[in-house]
C-alpha cells in the first residue's frame, strides 16, 4: 500500500480467469484460504465508495470498514479500518439496496516476489478473479501458467466487485 499526500493508495492489475479448482489451488505451498462476505453501503457525499468486510474462517471472523476513491489507471485512495462485529451488524443497515452481498473465496498464493489473490466468487461456475497488488501500475507482473487467464480487466467497470455486487454475474454470462 503506498501513500499519495499521506493518504493510503491502491494499486493493483485485476484479471478476468478461468474459475479454477479450489481445492487445488489450496494444495499450492503457501496457499491461504478465506471465506469473504462483502456488502456495498449507500455512498455518502464525500466521493468515497463504502463497503463492509467479513473476512475469515468459522468462529475466527475480522471485520472492516473501507472506503475507496479512484484516482487513476488501477490506483484507488484506500481507508480502511477494523471494527467490531456489533460496528459491522449495525453498518449492515446501510446496504446499498441495488446491490447483494458478495461471498466470495479468496486464496492467497505467493509466486515469483509477488501475492496472487484468486478471488472465487459464489455466484459463478465459470469465472473467477486474480488480483495482485503493486508498489506501482507500471511494475511488471508475472502471470502463472497453471492459471487461464482470460483478459486484463483492471478499471473495466463491469468487474469491479461493485458492479458484480448488482447483478451476481460477470459480463460474460450476462451475454
Amino acid at each position: 500500500m503506498n501513500t499519495q499526500k499521506g493518504l493510503p493508495k491502491e494499486i493493483e492489475r485485476k484479471y478476468l480467469i478461468q474459475k479454477p479448482d479450489i481445492e487445488e489451488l489450496k494444495k499450492i505451498p503457501g496457499c491461504q484460504a478465506t471465506e469473504i462476505t462483502q456488502t456495498y453501503l449507500i455512498q455518502k457525499d464525500s466521493g468515497f465508495g463504502r463497503r463492509i468486510r467479513k473476512r475469515g474462517n468459522v468462529g475466527n471472523w475480522e471485520y472492516t470498514y473501507t472506503q475507496k476513491h479512484k484516482i487513476g489507471f488501477g490506483e484507488r485512495i484506500e481507508l480502511e479500518d477494523k471494527i467490531s462485529e456489533q460496528t459491522y451488524l449495525e453498518l449492515l443497515k446501510e446496504a446499498e439496496p441495488a446491490c447483494h452481498s458478495i461471498q466470495k473465496i479468496r486464496c492467497c498464493i505467493p509466486y515469483e516476489g509477488q501475492l496472487l489473490e484468486i478471488d472465487i466468487y459464489e455466484f459463478s461456475e465459470k469465472y473467477a478473479t486474480l488480483e495482485i497488488e503493486l508498489s506501482s501500475i507500471d511494475t511488471p507482473v508475472i502471470l502463472p501458467e497453471w492459471l487461464n487467464i482470460l483478459e486484463d480487466v483492471t478499471d473495466k467497470r463491469g468487474y469491479s466487485n461493485f458492479a458484480l455486487s448488482r447483478k451476481l454475474a460477470f459480463p460474460e454470462e450476462m451475454r
